[in-house]
């Protein structure tokens, strides 16, 4: 295939970032998963327990955010896989933009790493004296896996400051790249730029929005659920289940994949679709913020993060919007046409010549500044 030749065959920059995001990846996943395990088989064990009234009102906090922390560790897992995906991606698209993107969003694990274990030591530290034996669990899990949440947070932060080395001279050789081949009009150049940063912001919106979604959904069903069982609110769980199911999760997808086909096949009423599903979410965050600050008792254990991915989501819409008006007055400007000239001789020559040598400028190919 003429994407692996690309990722290794065209620069040792190129092969080095792969090979970093994806030792960084694995290491990463494996020690989030050990400590997954240790809070999972502490959680289930006091699910089991018989708690006095008393215990139960003494643990009520701790185990709130212990039972909320399992969705963010799989999440934490989830967006290891996705920062392999998005740098492949950007290795095939020559985008100097998302490898930008890339670095800030690779400071931004770094710091959830650190998050992580803050959050996790300090379930139990106002406890620590207790004589409650669910609490003791608590205290179990946090002792064994805190040297897995400390060798994670080293794993990230030397990944990380791997990673922005190593960006920063493929920034550079993207951008010599771009001085020897780009030979177009400044218009058009310009038009790619925004379709390519418009394609960026997608692939967030589509992570930071699936990713309220499912952290949503999974905070209803598993930490929420148990309690909606003992209080009789069950229906009221259903309900809100149902109506996020609607409103953000189909709403979300529905959106994304009309501004893709919008964008590549350049049909006004796809992107049209697009801008009025980015102010009915707009309204739907909005309106899942209210309900956080209105109940914080509620969404004990997953305000923080909660509140951290709807502004998220709100600023990535707030940033969309215009990039997709501008892409949108860009159709029929001719765009597509030499998006698809500088593809298929891009193929052309990958398939014709042997893995490093370098094209000639009959195959030339388009990318940002």
């Amino acid at each position: 295939m003429w994407i692996i030749s690309r990722v290794f065959g065209e620069s040792r920059w190129t092969r080095a970032i792969f090979c970093a995001i994806v030792f960084q990846a694995l290491l990463a996943i494996a020690f989030e998963a050990v400590i997954f395990a240790f809070h999972n088989n502490e959680i289930n064990t006091i699910n089991s327990l018989t708690l006095t009234q008393t215990e139960a009102s003494e643990m009520n906090t701790a185990f709130a955010n212990a039972r909320s922390l399992l969705v963010y560790f799989i999440l934490f897992m989830l967006a290891q896989i996705f920062t392999v995906i998005l740098v492949v991606d950007a290795i095939y698209q020559r985008n100097t933009i998302q490898l930008i993107a890339l670095v800030a969003f690779e400071l931004g694990m770094s710091a959830y790493s650190i998050i992580q274990f803050h959050q996790s030591s300090t379930l139990i530290s106002d406890d620590q004296e207790t004589n409650n034996v669910a609490l003791k669990y608590l205290v179990n899990a946090y002792q064994q896996s805190k040297w897995a949440e400390i060798t994670q947070i080293c794993v990230m932060l030397v990944s990380t400051m791997i990673f922005v080395f190593l960006a920063y001279k493929l920034y550079l050789e993207f951008g010599w790249h771009i001085y020897k081949k780009i030979g177009a009009d400044l218009a058009m150049r310009d038009r790619y730029k925004m379709y390519q940063i418009f394609m960026m912001l997608l692939k967030f919106d589509f992570f930071f929005f699936l990713g309220f979604s499912v952290q949503y959904l999974a905070l209803l069903i598993v930490a929420w659920w148990p309690d909606a069982s003992s209080n009789g609110s069950k229906p009221e769980i259903v309900r809100e289940l149902i109506e996020h199911i609607i409103l953000s999760c189909v709403l979300s997808v529905t959106m994304l994949c009309s501004a893709y086909w919008g964008l590549r096949r350049e049909k006004k009423i796809h992107m049209y679709i697009f801008l009025l599903l980015c102010a009915a979410s707009m309204g739907y965050y909005i309106y899942m913020l209210v309900q956080i600050a209105s109940d914080p008792a509620r969404f004990l254990g997953s305000k923080v993060f909660l509140t951290f991915f709807l502004c998220v989501d709100m600023v990535l819409i707030l940033a969309s919007v215009p990039i997709a008006i501008i892409c949108l007055r860009n159709f029929n400007l001719g765009l597509m046409n030499h998006i698809s000239h500088a593809t298929a001789s891009a193929t052309s020559a990958h398939s014709m010549a042997p893995l490093g040598v370098e094209k000639s400028n009959s195959s030339r190919r388009w990318s940002i500044e």
